[in-house]
């Protein structure tokens, strides 16, 4: 969240959608590292995948947000612009 409303502020003049896109795109790149619970070393980590799945999610240390758990929960609602 805390890039998202970075987006917005800046002079790029981004949309909402834009704004929500870009950052979800950033946690599933890696290049998202900081926040608070990360600066204390703490990752919550996503509930155990589905072991009958026959692709379970790969953990990427370089990208400790990539799972969906962390980007997918934040939607737009309402006006997009």
């Amino acid at each position: 969240m805390r890039e998202f409303y970075r987006l917005r502020e800046s002079e790029s003049g981004l949309s909402k959608a834009e704004a929500l896109r870009q950052a979800q795109l950033a946690l599933l790149r890696g290049s998202i590292k900081g926040g608070r619970s990360t600066e204390r070393g703490i990752v919550v980590k996503p509930a155990s995948e589905d072991k009958t799945s026959s692709e379970a999610f790969k953990e990427n240390a370089s990208a400790p947000y990539a799972h969906p758990f962390y980007w997918a929960p934040f939607i737009l609602i309402g006006n997009w612009k």
